[in-house]
């Protein structure tokens, strides 16, 4: 899958001028005389020249200051921002200018979960489902200690605890099935009526969603990632410092890439490729298909997640300042974000209609914590230049 092409080049004099040779100088210099003035001495292009527009990026849209230091992750609603701050509260905010709504006394002990109508909070051994409108409390159902993200999806909230796997609706948070469960430390994915669940031991399992009953369980060389579900596949990162490609429907493992490097969290997709980064500072692009590599990029970070992926766009964030920005298509660099200050927990995001938006908290010991939430990208991003 690798190649190495290489170029040669060779030049020579000669004192007599062809009339071949002397037709092609007129012509260069009859095309050079149409061009528009030169600025700087570069040509200006000629009228009716396409010309890409600017691949400007998203800007901060307003920040705010927080009182404390962030525990988790905000998230992102169609009209809220919520996060999780020290010494245990957990707030909301108008996602248009950022004027605070509502707070309650709690402290995650894992990240935040939503389902755009509820805020899913575990906290003092349990789930919390908190109203996004008002903060007031919907549900509350014991759980024990989690050993991984909460999943909330289409109804379904999963609840991994040592030694077993909990299902619940979201709407009242009653239980649908539970069972025994190896142990798990990253979060699974639901996809269609199918639960994939990484867990301790580098094996990897797809469960019927309705009853929880195993329909495939493989061993990978590591301990795998968050995975993401593309139609038939499963795409997921190890500890043993590959990437694999499963087949959704019978685990088999279609195809496996050494990468070097452990991956840092969930794959994102632009459809045709799928993008991840890892720990060596690259990020890389694979094709959907077949698994050849397409392209692979620096940043100046160790990210601090996994990248998203919207708009012809890829955002990967470190714990600097800025959230680098690259083109989904031959990762090319295409700016950044530069937040207020040096990003302190990973930023959530939402792909809206316009566009995907971030929320980050920023700041430390020698910098004010703020909460900043960026426009969408703009109409003028030309993703297949």
């Amino acid at each position: 899958m690798q190649s190495a092409p290489t170029t040669t080049s060779c030049w020579f004099r000669t004192r007599t001028v062809t009339a071949t040779a002397a037709l092609a100088l007129l012509l260069i210099r009859a095309a050079a005389a149409q061009q528009a003035p030169a600025v700087g001495g570069v040509p200006q292009p000629l009228p009716g020249t396409p010309i890409d527009a600017p691949a400007a990026p998203p800007t901060i849209a307003w920040s705010i200051d927080i009182p404390a230091a962030p525990i988790v992750s905000p998230i992102i609603t169609a009209d809220r921002v919520i996060v999780a701050y020290l010494p245990g509260v957990v707030a909301a905010f108008d996602r248009a200018d950022g004027h605070p709504l509502w707070r309650a006394e709690l402290e995650p002990k894992q990240p935040l979960a939503t389902d755009g109508a509820l805020i899913f909070v575990h906290a003092a051994e349990a789930i919390h489902a908190l109203h996004a409108s008002n903060g007031s409390v919907a549900w509350r159902a014991s759980s024990g200690t989690l050993t991984a993200p909460l999943i909330v999806k289409e109804g379904w909230i999963v609840a991994p605890t040592e030694g077993r796997l909990t299902t619940r609706r979201t709407s009242d948070g009653s239980t649908v099935w539970s069972v025994e469960a190896p142990p798990q430390r990253e979060a699974a994915a639901i996809s269609g009526d199918v639960l994939y669940v990484p867990v301790a031991g580098g094996r990897l399992m797809a469960r019927d969603l309705p009853d929880g009953k195993i329909k495939w369980d493989i061993q990978l060389g590591g301990n795998a990632v968050e995975p993401l579900v593309v139609n038939d596949d499963v795409f997921v990162g190890a500890s043993d410092k590959r990437f694999y490609c499963v087949d959704a429907t019978s685990g088999r493992v279609e195809w496996i890439w050494r990468v070097g490097a452990v991956v840092r969290g969930r794959a994102s997709t632009d459809g045709q490729r799928i993008i991840f980064a890892a720990l060596d500072n690259l990020v890389r692009a694979y094709d959907r298909g077949d698994g050849a590599e397409r392209w692979h990029k620096g940043v100046p970070f160790r990210p601090m997640g996994g990248p998203v992926v919207g708009g012809g766009a890829v955002f990967v964030a470190g714990p600097g300042a800025d959230m680098r920005i690259m083109r989904a298509t031959d990762g090319t660099d295409a700016g950044a974000i530069a937040f207020p200050g040096r990003q302190a927990v990973p930023p959530g995001s939402l792909d809206t209609g316009a566009g995907v938006v971030f929320a980050a908290l920023t700041g430390g010991l020698e910098e004010s914590w703020k909460l900043s939430l960026t426009t969408p990208l703009p109409a003028t991003w030309r993703p297949s230049r």
